[in-house]
């Protein structure tokens, strides 16, 4: 469940029961997990580098708080996704400049047209669709079951046939959204959280298909780029995967099912999100991510959020060691 800090999950699990002693050390780790004392030294190690924990001397160690190490983290990201909205400000000058590049470089299409390259180019991919998901949207209501999927979505086609894909979703979700979402992730989607500047498809990390933002307002014709150029899908590759590795996973555990939005609420809160942050994530107020929370601590059986991540770190190790 720390996985957005990069903490392997054997690390994790030692940070937990590290955090329930005042201090300690390795062997005395050892003795309560059962792990060797070497892997609980490199753990240890590991821990120290993210600064979640530090050696007192005299073998003894003793754990850090996480809310502050997640607020530096949080710093941090912020930059990172600050650079790549200056890198799409840098690659949209580089679309204008390859204006003049050759017919099969960069191909527009405006309205059918569009749609029925774009679901050619998913049929077709073989290897990985990486993909930037933002308002606005095509109006109709969204796709809740896998035949009405098959049908009509290209990546979900593509996801059955084994092709692997990566998507980051920009904040903000209604019910029927993050119902689709969760079917795409069943069927093996990755997905992330994180500010998007822009709607972006990657097919295979050769072509690039970029909507106009302006032609999904009501009354525009839908336009599209096809970009072949080797030099800007290179650079829409790197701003792809700079957002991604800053992005909050939305990940799954026992507590999840049937809930779209408690699996969103628990990424954020994981990945140390404050209760406003959380309600702009999902679009509900205050009042009602902190209700979820009070639910989840009193099916967990526990009174403080530190104890709710802990127990939901319990949880989520036994159901993948089961």
């Amino acid at each position: 469940m720390l996985e957005p800090l990069g903490i392997p999950a054997d690390a994790e699990a030692l940070y937990v029961v590290l955090a329930s002693l005042d201090e300690a050390t390795a062997q005395e780790l050892t003795q309560r997990t059962g792990t060797p004392v070497a892997q609980v030294a490199a753990h240890l190690d590991t821990l120290a580098d993210l600064g979640l924990a530090v050696a007192l001397g005299e073998g003894l160690w003793n754990s850090l708080p996480l809310g502050d190490v997640v607020k530096g983290l949080e710093l941090r990201r912020r930059a990172e996704i600050e650079a790549a909205v200056i890198a799409a400000d840098t690659l949209q000058n580089q679309l204008l400049a390859a204006s003049h590049s050759s017919e099969d470089d960069v191909q527009v299409f405006v309205g059918q047209t569009s749609w029925a390259e774009y679901t050619r180019l998913c049929d077709e991919t073989t290897s990985e669709i990486c993909l930037f998901d933002k308002p606005p949207y095509v109006g109709g209501p969204s796709m809740l079951s896998p035949d009405e999927l098959r049908e009509a979505s290209g990546e979900w086609r593509a996801l059955e046939r084994g092709v692997s894909q990566r998507s980051v979703y920009h904040p903000g979700f209604d019910p029927e959204r993050l119902e689709e979402m969760a079917l795409f992730a069943n069927m093996g989607e990755k997905s992330r959280t994180a500010p998007v500047p822009m709607k972006l498809v990657l097919f295979d990390a050769k072509i690039a298909w970029i909507p106009s933002m302006p032609s999904y307002m009501p009354g525009h014709e839908r336009r599209a780029s096809f970009v072949r150029h080797p030099l800007i899908v290179e650079s829409l590759v790197w701003l792809f995967n700079a957002v991604w590795d800053t992005a909050i996973p939305i990940t799954a555990g026992t507590y999840l099912n049937g809930d779209p939005r408690r699996q969103m609420l628990i990424s954020l809160m994981m990945s140390g999100s404050t209760d406003d942050a959380i309600a702009n994530q999902l679009g509900i107020n205050v009042r009602s991510v902190r209700r979820w929370i009070a639910e989840l601590m009193d099916e967990l059986g526990v009174t403080t959020r530190l104890q709710l991540g802990a127990a939901l770190v319990r949880a989520d190790s036994m159901r993948t060691s089961g």
